[in-house]
């Protein structure tokens, strides 16, 4: 293990980065790509392995881990899962992977990993992430050292804590010390409401009022013969804390009290939100279980759109599934991509995504598998032309990853995208045209006598095969295959004048694997065997080196 250690200047308060990777360069490259303690990091250790990691994890107890996921001895999703099933679920972890290992990445979305990079590591993007990452240590920061003077604020951070599981003996002291024992034993419910495009409110400036106006809406429908307490956990979340005296009538209570708040934030607000409803639960103890079973109703939100009221009893066993063919699915996708096949294109994503529906792919392997097609796409473009601009570019690309969405909203996106490139190439390709067809003229009659295909034409000419194929057809007025032979045949019909081969000979020299192919290409082409053709020029007249039939 290679400890490397950093301090702020003047002492100031850091969080602790981990390295894991089994490559030198890899854990090198970490050390420098960024300045952590400007960031406001320490590196702490470097590890080559996740074994040697689970010992720094006890030795540091560091904030954040950047992992590779393919390792020896111990590799990344072990790792992580040792330190979910060990207490340190605060941990940020941040997944490192190469393009081939989708599979990977998908399981340590099962543990919540939510940050993942691919290789080769870009600055910018490693930047927003620790930047993200960042921000949500300083929230759990605030919240854990808040101590406010103001018990409603100070009140407010103990209930984030309690939810998020943080059931420390003093909070309970606590919550005695504000709280009577029946409120504390009381049925209580979570409910979750996520505002949606909040860039968008900021840079119209709307933001802070539209943040006031939803509490009020809240505090005015949120009434009756039980407590509430609204918290409000970052920018665009807002948390219901509702707790009943009367535990036979909780269900139907919290039912008609989230379709009312549901009603009232629809008809006040034009800007998209979701509410989750958690499961009722007994006692302030369990209201962690209310709080993640809220958010997981707010995460069907991705097939059910905008502005939907989600409960859990409705969702409780409509799981997700993390399993589907993606290299089949990507194939269909990319071939249509590279025929640059607009209607094909449309249906395929079509298909594709009701195919993610039906089955409820995990929102976030649905991301994944968009973000990684946009990725490859991106490198089709840069390969056809150098100098192009990627129509997507990494900022995007990492918004499509960390972003809620759903999938009308990702699939426009994507389909976008898939069609913007086609018109791009389009472009490019009638451009380039009339020089290629002149280049690929003359290289096919340099080479026609050797097993050439289209292919391999169009990998030289950077085409795809059947939009090479299409050009022939237009310019030379036949296929492919049929001006190879016409200036096959018309060569051996040279030959055949000016030369004593045999016939044999001549279809050797031309290319062809044996004589019954030249024979029947012949054929086809003159209408006589090329016997007959020698024979009827026996009678030719020879001046000056001129044929004159």
């Amino acid at each position: 293990m290679n400890p490397y250690y950093g301090y702020t200047k003047g002492g100031d308060l850091v969080y602790k980065v981990l390295f894991v990777d089994d490559e030198s360069m890899a854990l090198e490259l970490l050390k420098y790509i960024l300045d952590w303690e400007k960031l406001g990091f320490s590196v702490c250790a470097a590890c080559w392995n996740g074994k040697e990691a689970v010992d720094a994890i006890d030795k540091y107890e560091p904030d954040v881990i950047i992992t590779d996921i393919k390792m020896p001895v111990m590799d990344g999703l072990d790792l992580i899962g040792y330190a979910r099933e060990h207490g340190k679920e605060n941990i940020k972890f941040i997944v490192v992977s190469g393009y081939g290992e989708f599979e990977y990445a998908k399981k340590a979305m099962k543990y919540g990993v939510r940050f993942y990079l691919q290789k080769p590591i870009l600055q910018e993007e490693i930047l927003e992430i620790i930047i993200e990452v960042k921000q949500q240590l300083d929230q759990i920061q605030i919240e854990k050292e808040g101590t406010q003077i103001d018990q409603k604020v100070e009140l407010n951070g103990v209930l984030i804590h309690l939810i998020q599981g943080h059931d420390s003996k003093e909070t309970f002291e606590y919550l005695k010390s504000v709280w009577d024992g029946d409120t504390l034993k009381m049925g209580w419910n979570c409910i979750v409401i996520e505002l949606e495009s909040t860039d968008q409110l900021d840079i119209q400036g709307k933001f802070k009022n539209t943040r006031l106006k939803v509490r009020e809406t809240i505090d005015k429908v949120v009434k009756g013969d039980f407590a509430y307490f609204t918290l409000e956990q970052s920018l665009n979340t807002f948390i219901i804390l509702v707790s009943l005296k009367n535990e036979k009538s909780h269900e139907s209570i919290i039912n008609r009290l989230a379709q009312n708040i549901y009603q009232s934030l629809d008809f006040a607000f034009s800007s998209g939100f979701t509410i989750g409803v958690g499961e009722n639960v007994v006692g302030i103890k369990s209201i962690k279980h209310s709080y993640g079973t809220a958010l997981e109703s707010l995460g069907h939100r991705f097939y059910r759109g905008l502005n939907c009221l989600i409960f859990y009893t409705e969702v409780k066993e409509k799981t997700f599934n993390f399993e589907f063919n993606e290299i089949f699915m990507s194939s269909k996708v990319f071939e249509a991509v590279e025929e640059v096949n607009s209607n094909k294109i449309k249906n395929i994503i079509d298909t594709t995504f009701e195919y993610f529906k039906m089955h409820r792919i995990h929102p976030d392997i649905v991301i994944m598998f968009t973000s990684n097609m946009i990725c490859k796409i991106n490198n089709l473009i840069y390969e056809s032309d150098h100098k192009a601009k990627c129509f997507i570019d990494n900022h995007t690309i990492r918004e499509l990853k960390e972003h809620e969405r759903t999938m009308d909203e990702l699939k426009k996106v994507f389909e976008d995208f898939c069609i913007g490139y086609c018109e791009y190439f389009i472009k490019i390709r009638n451009k380039n045209s009339e020089s290629n067809v002149i280049k690929i003229e003359v290289f096919i009659k340099e080479n026609y006598k050797r097993n050439i295909t289209i292919r391999e034409l169009s990998e030289k000419f950077y085409m795809h095969p059947t939009y090479m194929g299409q050009l022939f057809t237009r310019k030379f007025g036949m296929t492919f295959n049929e001006y190879i032979h016409g200036l096959r045949i018309e060569e051996g019909k040279r030959l055949m004048k000016i030369t004593n081969l045999k016939n044999h000979e001549i279809a050797e020299v031309l290319g062809y694997s044996n004589y019954s192919s030249f024979l029947k290409q012949f054929q086809k082409y003159t209408g006589i065997k090329p016997t007959e053709f020698r024979n009827s020029k026996r009678n030719l007249k020879i001046d000056h080196g001129n044929t004159l039939v």
